[in-house]
C-alpha cells in the first residue's frame, strides 16, 4: 500500500491553476473572437507608468461595443474563463461596471461603453475650443475619460482607428481647480453631516453613524487633503489611492483614525476628524485665498457633546 502511494505521488499531475499571463491571454482571446467587441482598452495600475503590480492587482478594461445592454448582463463573462463570482455595480462616476472573480482568484473589472458615444467623446476631446457648446453630459464624459484613461492605457483590440482617437488624451484641457463655491459647499457639508453623525452616536445608533461618518465626513476630508497635497506639488490620486505615498508624515498620523460600532470609539473618531478637518480646511483656504466662514459655534457644540462620551 505504501509503495502504491509513493508511485501515485511521483506521477505528474495535470496543471489546475492559471497564471496571470494565461489569464490575460484568456481576456485577449475572448475579445478577438467576439465580433461585437469593437475595441478593448486596458486601463488601471497594470498599464500606468510607475504603476506597481503585485499578487493583489486586478485588471481593468473598457469594453467598446455597439450593443451595451447585452454586455450589462453577466453571462458573457463565462466566455473568458470560469467565473467564481460576478456582480454589476454603478460607479460614483455614473457608469456601470461588471466585476468578476475568475478561477484561481483572478479579478477583473469591465466597463461596457457605447461605441458611438466614445467616438463622440474623443472627437470632442480633440477640439477643446468648442467646449463652450458641448452639453454637460458630454463634458462629464470627457472629464471621466481623461480621469481613468489618461494616466495609462493599452489598446488590446481596436486597430489604428482607436489608437488615433485616443491621441486626443494628449490635448491640453487644463485641470479644473476647486473654487470658492466648491470650497464653501464642501466645508458647510462637512459640518452639517458632523452634527448628524454625532446625534446618531449620542442616540446609540452607532452603526448608522459609522456608515455616514465614512460616506460624508471622511469623503469631504479626503477631497481637501487631495487639494492640499496638490498645492504643495505632490501628485495625489483620487479616491485616496496610494495615499500612503502622497500624504506627508503628519497627515498620515492624523488620518490613522480608528472606528468601531460603539459610542466611545465613534466619539473619539468624530473629535479627531473635526480637529483634522479644521486644520486642512484652513490650510487650503489660506493657500487659495478663500474666505472662511466661522463654524466655531457648531465646532464647540460638537466637541462638548462628543467629549461627554470619551
Amino acid at each position: 500500500m505504501k509503495r502504491d502511494l509513493r508511485r501515485l505521488r511521483s506521477v505528474p499531475r495535470k496543471k489546475l491553476t492559471m497564471t496571470a499571463s494565461e489569464f490575460e491571454a484568456c481576456i485577449r482571446n475572448w475579445a478577438f473572437r467576439t465580433n461585437e467587441v469593437e475595441a478593448l482598452i486596458q486601463i488601471g495600475s497594470r498599464v500606468q507608468s510607475g504603476g506597481e503590480v503585485d499578487d493583489w492587482s486586478d485588471w481593468d478594461y473598457q469594453v467598446i461595443v455597439s450593443d451595451v445592454p447585452r454586455f450589462l448582463e453577466l453571462g458573457w463573462l463565462e466566455g473568458i474563463a470560469r467565473v467564481w463570482s460576478a456582480h454589476r455595480d454603478e460607479t460614483e462616476r455614473g457608469v456601470t461596471k461588471l466585476s468578476a472573480v475568475f478561477a484561481d482568484g483572478w479579478e477583473a473589472d469591465f466597463v461596457p461603453l457605447s461605441s458611438w458615444q466614445m467616438k463622440l467623446v474623443y472627437w470632442a476631446m480633440a477640439h477643446p475650443r468648442l467646449e463652450w457648446c458641448y452639453p454637460e453630459r458630454l463634458l462629464a464624459g470627457i472629464k471621466n475619460t481623461r480621469l481613468v484613461v489618461r494616466p495609462g492605457f493599452k489598446i488590446i483590440k481596436g486597430a489604428k482607428a482607436w489608437h488615433k482617437r485616443l491621441e486626443a488624451l494628449s490635448t491640453d484641457w487644463g485641470e479644473r481647480e476647486i473654487d470658492q463655491a466648491d470650497y464653501t459647499n464642501m466645508v458647510s457639508g462637512f459640518w452639517r453631516h458632523a452634527v448628524w453623525v454625532s446625534k446618531k452616536v449620542l442616540r446609540g445608533e452607532v452603526r448608522a453613524a459609522l456608515r455616514w461618518y465614512h460616506l460624508e465626513m471622511v469623503e469631504r476630508r479626503l477631497a481637501l487633503l487631495f487639494d492640499e497635497a496638490s498645492l504643495v506639488g505632490s501628485s495625489p490620486r483620487p479616491e485616496a489611492r496610494k495615499a500612503e505615498r502622497w500624504l506627508n508624515d503628519q497627515r498620515l498620523r492624523q488620518t490613522a483614525i480608528q472606528t468601531a460600532p460603539d459610542q466611545r470609539t465613534m466619539a473619539i473618531a468624530v473629535l479627531a476628524e473635526i480637529e483634522l478637518f479644521e486644520e486642512v480646511s484652513l490650510s487650503v483656504a489660506q493657500s487659495r485665498g478663500f474666505s472662511v466662514r466661522d463654524y466655531s459655534n457648531v465646532a464647540r457644540w460638537l466637541k462638548a457633546e462628543m467629549g461627554k462620551l470619551t
